[in-house]
């Protein structure tokens, strides 16, 4: 169980703050290391990736909570897909808090890989799958609880995203009542709304969680109907008690959206 007292994350201040160089890879990625804090720092001085030293396992950035969230639309998720390994925020958690969990990790770029294993306390044995998300959702057999997806460009929304086919692979992939959990970039809002047009054409019904003070947009989506909120503040509660994770107050901010009469 965590027993981490979730920090103030001050990602501004981080940008600019002098910190220790741990490695450097090339020009455009760096790991850097600041009062107990670890992450990966783009060239152009965007955060990717962030680790507590003295708990790597607890989530620090709200994003990576926020689609920690999908473990409160099942009441007992057994399996999750994870499109994107970034530095591991996810695998950490989940491989050293809710190890019932078969997880199943994709990520296309094997320096990220390289990073998790050697700076983020990514295991060894916890296997990566060397794939792009479409590619592996295009041949994949299996069906998931959770199909979990942070894929993005450095700024902005991956190509496969704005695809239909993409969220009709996605929802082959999941249980009759499996949930889709979408990190998204949008530049502009006519292609935020491009993206949910086409989401609205495979889950009729998606919650929304606009994250507070940076540019994500958290999408939950399903060909079931989700958890109403009171469901989901229950089995928050039940999680934070089991691994000292608080999700409560990303549960007052979710965002119903109506039915998609699509699918009808």
């Amino acid at each position: 169980m965590l027993r981490t007292k979730p920090p103030r994350i001050d990602i501004e201040r981080l940008q600019h703050t002098q910190a220790k160089v741990i490695h450097r890879r090339g020009s455009d990625r760096q790991v850097l290391e600041h009062e107990g804090l670890r992450w990966v720092s783009l060239n152009d001085g965007s955060i990717a990736s962030m680790m507590l030293l003295n708990e790597p396992a607890y989530p620090l950035l709200e994003y990576i909570k926020g689609l920690l969230c999908c473990l409160l639309f099942s009441p007992r998720p057994g399996s999750l897909l994870n499109l994107g390994l970034g530095c591991g925020s996810i695998e950490r958690f989940v491989l050293s808090q809710l190890p019932d969990i078969a997880l199943v990790t994709v990520e296309i770029d094997p320096l990220m890989i390289e990073l998790s294993r050697d700076f983020f306390y990514l295991p060894a044995s916890h296997p990566v799958s060397l794939d792009s998300a479409e590619r592996f959702l295009k041949k994949n057999q299996q069906k998931f609880d959770i199909v979990l997806c942070d894929i993005h460009l450095k700024r902005g929304t991956a190509t496969p995203l704005r695809t239909l086919s993409f969220y009709q692979d996605a929802a082959q992939a999941l249980t009759k009542e499996g949930v889709l959990a979408l990190n998204l970039l949008p530049s502009t809002e006519a292609e935020m709304v491009d993206i949910l047009l086409k989401i609205r054409r495979v889950f009729p019904w998606v919650i929304l969680y606009d994250v507070a003070a940076v540019e994500n947009i958290l999408l939950y989506c399903s060909t079931s109907p989700l958890p109403n909120n009171p469901i989901l503040t229950s089995r928050a509660k039940n999680l934070h008690q089991r691994t000292g994770i608080d999700l409560s107050h990303i549960c007052k901010q979710l965002i119903w959206l109506p039915e998609s009469m699509s699918k009808r």
